[in-house]
């Protein structure tokens, strides 16, 4: 039989209180003792405990029907804040989120790739930069993640693999020399399917589909997102689709990612805006192109349906333009082609938040955190 100390009672105590009060947001000291059944003077040590580590504060009265006022207790939420940076092709987006997941800073600014000292050292003082305009200090910082294109290591340290970016071998040591915080990389469609989890902690098993100017996809099973035996679960881009057909720039051909990216879908020098403005004006021209997408579309999704029976979401750049129409056509069109139809539809659309990959990015390390009292 596995034997506590009284100093394992009291950690135990104390972190129950405290994830109490996140949950509730403001709670009486009445309170938090008949919910945890705890004598007042037991919840009194652990305010104060908590109070002088910085970790709660005072937030204003709660009404009662009896007597006077209550002190309402919050955590603060930005004892701790993490740092998320989305990393492209030419240019980073960078958000600094507090306890609850919510943003306090934000900004994108042009920053053209490359793997080396000068590029490390310029993005590192741009995110030093928005945490002095936020007003945070280096003790606030759990850690920075980094949400980009490319396999990464199963710690987060280094990219395995990276053909967009040319990011091969890029280890968070490079960004850490600078930073002086602890970095990790995520996988930037995992950064996506990661904020799908914060936003439905009921989410269990599905499927993460981002359809952006490249794809990605995550696999959730069990609330957990699967990264498998060497990082590849997950790329549902590269399966085949066409044998033979369009060259991918992995240098295989026929990959799902030349059929059903947005930049698939796109001319050159089109937009998603000017697509889709198009199309819902019944431009003939941009309709048929959108059918032929969504056919091919379909045909990924029931291949992916046939391996894991749950939810597919759909997210990326083209799912903020996706209507309730195009979602049944869609299915109509799985419908069509699947072995063995059903009757609710299990597309449904992702989170429709700007700059998923940076906030996904920075996810984690709350998580980890809240975890850890």
């Amino acid at each position: 039989m596995e034997k506590f100390s009284l100093t394992d009672i009291r950690k135990k105590n104390c972190a129950d209180i405290y994830h109490l009060i996140y949950q509730k947001k403001r709670i009486s000291k009445q309170q938090i003792a008949n919910a945890l059944e705890m004598s007042l003077p037991t919840v009194t040590q652990h305010l104060t405990t908590l109070s002088k580590d910085g970790l709660i504060e005072k937030n204003g009265l709660i009404s009662s029907n009896i007597g006077r006022k209550a002190a309402a207790y919050s955590i603060k939420p930005t004892a701790k804040i993490a740092v998320g940076v989305e990393i492209l092709t030419k240019k980073v987006t960078i958000v600094i989120l507090d306890l609850y997941g919510q943003i306090i800073h934000r900004v994108t600014q042009p920053l053209a790739f490359a793997q080396d000292e000068a590029y490390f050292a310029t993005l590192a003082e741009m995110i030093h930069t928005q945490l002095a305009d936020s007003h945070l200090i280096p003790e606030q910082v759990l850690s920075v993640g980094f949400g980009m294109q490319g396999l990464v290591s199963e710690n987060g340290r280094e990219m395995l693999h990276g053909n967009i970016l040319d990011n091969t071998g890029l280890k968070a040591d490079s960004f850490e020399a600078y930073l002086n915080y602890p970095c990790r990389f995520i996988h930037d469609s995992e950064c996506a399917a990661a904020l799908e989890l914060w936003y439905n902690p009921d989410l269990t098993d599905a499927l993460y589909l981002s359809l952006g100017s490249h794809l990605g996809g995550a696999v959730i099973s069990d609330g957990q997102i699967k990264t498998g035996r060497t990082g590849r679960t997950g790329t549902f881009e590269h399966m085949t689709l066409v044998h033979g057909g369009k060259t991918c720039y992995c240098g295989k051909r026929g990959c799902v990612e030349c059929y059903c990216s947005a930049s698939a879908l796109l001319e050159e020098g089109e937009t998603l805006d000017y697509f889709f403005d198009a199309v819902r004006q019944n431009s003939s021209a941009h309709t048929a192109r959108w059918k032929e997408y969504l056919n091919w579309l379909s045909i990924a999704l029931n291949n992916l349906h046939m391996v894991l029976d749950s939810w597919i979401i759909l997210g990326g750049h083209i799912a903020p333009f996706l209507t309730d129409e195009d979602l049944e056509e869609l299915f109509s069109l799985i419908q069509k082609r699947t072995a063995f139809p059903e009757n609710e539809n299990f597309l449904r659309l992702g989170v429709q938040e700007k700059d998923v990959v940076a906030i996904g990015a920075a996810i984690p390390a709350i998580q980890d955190y809240l975890g850890s009292i």
